[in-house]
Parts: structure tokens; C-alpha cells; sequence
């Protein structure tokens, strides 16, 4: 894997740094327009947060990719199961010294089995860490990433959104975002490039626009 030659230094914040971020973030997203408001008010409080390490992003949206919610979680169940390892995801050791077969019997298909390895390997040799994902911009996580095969656009953004808590990101092969903008704003969900074109005036806080769109199809389980 070639690995960008300079990195960016993000800035972390402290809890209360963020959520005073973050308030501050949504009152300029619903002062854009009276739809944006009106989304925002329906859903209510965003709660967006990281759900896990870059590490545990990754593994889980590779499970997830091309799934329903149901079908991923389904897999995540039986994966811990067998490495009991509760609700997290198995070290990278772990999932490189399992058989591929053991892998299959827990509903992974193949081509996510490589996938899967392929970042346990790179893990496991210290070529990725997330140490390094955090050191990197934005652009250099989703090249790096996607140099993996298995890993594309829509998973890498997965990674920025809920495991490097990057705000500024709306993944447009998401066809769960494109419904919200149909039924929110009414541009046709598969007008990709007048979506693309539509989101821009949302930077730099495109993933909290994300976050409420998504959070307005099921509001009860985006605590």
C-alpha cells in the first residue's frame, strides 16, 4: 500500500469542545434554508457520535456493505459469537489466523472474507493503524483505504463519518442518503449529480446533514 508522503494534523476537542461544536454546527445548517429546518426540528438533537475505532468502522462497513441493516447485524451476532468477543470486532491476529472457512460459517461471503483479511493483515503488520487513519486528511484516508480491494468510496466515507468523526462528508452512493434528499427536498434520488451538485452548500457539515437524514427514516434507533 502506498501511503501518503505528508499527513494532516486534525484537531481533537474535548466532549464539551464538541458538542458545543456540535450545536453550533446544526443552528448553521438550519439557518440555510426553511427544509433543512424543518428536517432538523423533526428529527430533533443530533446525536451524532464515532460508534467505534476506525478499525471497528472498517470491519463492520465491509459486513454491512450491500446489506440491510437486519442481514449485517445478523453477521456481526454470529462473528462475536464465535470469537466471543461481545459487541466488539475480533482483534486483526485473530481474524488473520482464522480459516476462511470458519469466516464462511459465520455468513460472510468470500469476496468479504479477502477483504476483511486483507485489513487484518495490514493491521497486524502495522502498514495501517489507526493511528495513522487520524493522522491523515480526508482525501489521503479514502485513498489509502480504497487501494484495498473489497473497499470503495461508500465504505471509506463509513470510516470518516463514524470512526474518524469527520463532519464534512455525504456519501452519494448511499441510497439511503439519496432517499432522504427525495424525500426532503425532492430531487430525485437517482439525480446523483444534481444531489452532489445540491449538498455542497451544506460544507463543511455535510455528515450531520447526513446524520438527520438518515435519523428521519428511524429516529428511534439513531440514539
Amino acid at each position: 500500500m502506498v501511503l501518503p508522503e505528508k499527513v494532516s494534523k486534525i484537531k481533537t476537542f474535548t466532549k464539551n469542545e464538541r458538542d458545543l461544536k456540535l450545536k453550533k454546527a446544526v443552528a448553521s445548517l438550519k439557518s440555510i434554508d426553511k427544509k433543512t429546518c424543518r428536517l432538523i426540528d423533526f428529527v430533533g438533537e443530533c446525536k451524532l457520535k464515532p460508534i467505534g475505532t476506525p478499525y471497528y468502522v472498517i470491519i463492520k462497513s465491509i459486513i454491512s456493505q450491500q446489506l440491510s441493516t437486519q442481514a449485517a447485524s445478523s453477521i456481526l451476532k454470529k462473528i462475536n459469537q464465535y470469537f466471543d468477543t461481545e459487541n466488539s470486532i475480533p482483534k486483526p491476529e485473530m481474524i488473520r489466523d482464522t480459516s476462511d472457512k470458519e469466516l464462511r460459517s459465520c455468513g460472510l461471503s468470500f469476496s468479504k472474507i479477502e477483504t476483511i483479511k486483507r485489513i487484518s493483515n495490514s493491521y497486524s503488520s502495522g502498514k495501517l493503524s489507526d493511528e495513522l487513519l487520524y493522522s491523515m486528511s480526508d482525501r489521503d484516508v479514502v485513498n489509502s483505504l480504497c487501494e484495498y480491494k473489497g473497499i470503495g468510496p461508500w465504505t471509506s466515507e463509513m470510516v470518516l463519518i463514524f470512526g474518524l468523526d469527520r463532519w464534512d462528508h455525504f456519501s452519494i452512493g448511499d441510497l439511503g442518503l439519496r432517499k432522504g434528499v427525495e424525500k426532503w427536498y425532492g430531487l430525485h434520488r437517482d439525480d446523483k449529480m444534481k444531489i452532489q451538485k445540491f449538498i455542497e452548500k451544506f460544507s463543511p457539515y455535510r455528515s450531520i446533514l447526513s446524520w438527520y437524514l438518515w435519523a428521519s427514516f428511524d429516529t428511534e434507533n439513531w440514539e
